[in-house]
């Protein structure tokens, strides 16, 4: 069972990056953004903290900030 969640943690990250690889431009994109695109892959606020290379807190802050402009 533990071996099958570590699969699936991995995958999920490795989605995530592949997909900021992708974006084009990515040098471009703001941090909401890449908040927003890795929200769509269930990472936890310190796996896209990890990623994005920012701290969990401003993920938080980020998160906040999409979530109310899609309102």
């Amino acid at each position: 069972m533990k071996d099958q969640e570590t699969f699936e943690s991995l995958s999920k990250k490795l989605s995530a990056l592949l997909a900021l690889y992708f974006v084009k431009e990515p040098e471009k994109m703001t941090s909401e953004q890449g908040v927003k695109l890795l929200m769509r892959f269930g990472l936890s606020n310190q796996e896209m903290a990890d990623i994005l290379g920012t701290t969990k807190g401003t993920i938080e802050v980020l998160k906040s900030r999409v979530s109310k402009s899609k309102k």
